[in-house]
């Protein structure tokens, strides 16, 4: 089965998990192995992409964390990956179980980097009921084929001949579908992918957008469920203004109710969303990812 795993901090980790392929605010690393095919999502370090971190973090099912260097960076992916219900690996370099459990992360371990490649593919992600979703970071057309979008299996399993539909409501056709440059017919949760798609052009198509049996449209708000760390110390009200990030998908938004559980945030930029998707608050101060969510309402 394949998995997905955020590298958060060390891109010399990232590149030990797989090769190199494309990169948009998001460098991914692939091996294929006896028992699947690991992506390791390695975001962009620069300061100018926020988005990058949380959008990694959301579309992996497991984090992986070099201690090697115990400064900034690394308190800031603690908090990060206290705010997620996801597996957290740490390397040997350092011990980090104190940090994590006074952060208040529950389920994580230490690997040596000979065991890495084992804990990934350990309970890899598989197929997930409710349907099929891609969620997409890419689309170009390639001469001979139409449009092609590269994207993560987030749910469900995607077959060659489906009929699926865009975020924008069209319905599409899966021409066929690629993984690590080869022809498969068909892809479970948890795979990088690409498909060559029927009846849409890849300029209609954004990063963020989603194909799936139903539509997951753009939305201008969204509803979350929200837990704050206990390290950031915001004080969330009316009218601050945070990035949020759901999928591959990251907007300005402004807290237009806050509730002491429940936060309204309107969107400075329409992105696709459903019901059930989690997301994650950033700020502009260290640490920067401070609260996560689940929405429970959009429009």
């Amino acid at each position: 089965m394949d998995s997905v795993v955020a590298v958060p901090l060390d891109e010399e980790l990232a590149s030990f998990v797989g090769k190199k392929g494309s990169v948009n605010g998001i460098a991914f690393y692939s091996r294929k192995t006896a028992n699947g095919v690991i992506t390791a999502l390695f975001p962009s370090q620069d300061e100018s992409k926020p988005y990058a971190l949380p959008e990694a973090l959301l579309v992996a099912s497991k984090v992986l964390v070099s201690t090697r260097n115990i400064d900034k960076r690394f308190g800031e992916a603690l908090v990060a990956c206290s705010l997620l219900d996801k597996e957290t690996l740490f390397t040997d370099d350092n011990d980090a179980s104190a940090l994590a459990r006074d952060a208040g992360i529950a389920d994580y371990r230490a690997v040596s980097k000979g065991d890495i490649l084992e804990a990934l593919e350990a309970g890899a992600q598989g197929g997930q009921d409710g349907g099929v979703r891609i969620d997409v970071d890419k689309a170009f057309p390639v001469k001979g084929i139409g449009t092609v979008v590269l994207g993560i299996v987030t749910r469900g399993t995607v077959r060659q001949h489906d009929k699926l539909f865009h975020t924008s409501g069209r319905q599409v056709s899966v021409r066929s579908i690629q993984s690590q440059d080869e022809d498969i017919e068909a892809a479970g949760t948890g795979t990088r992918v690409g498909l060559a798609l029927k009846d849409i052009e890849d300029k209609e198509i954004s990063k963020g957008d989603v194909i799936g049996d139903r539509q997951v449209a753009k939305r201008s708000s969204i509803t979350i469920s929200c837990r704050q760390s206990g390290i950031a110390k915001e004080q969330v009200a009316e009218g601050s203004v945070y990035g949020v990030a759901v999928g591959f998908s990251y907007s300005e938004c402004v807290v237009k109710r806050a509730d002491g559980r429940n936060l309204e945030l309107e969107l400075r930029s329409r992105f696709a969303a459903e019901k059930g998707d989690d997301a994650l608050l950033v700020r502009k101060q260290a640490p920067r990812i401070f609260a996560s969510g689940k929405i429970v309402e959009c429009a």
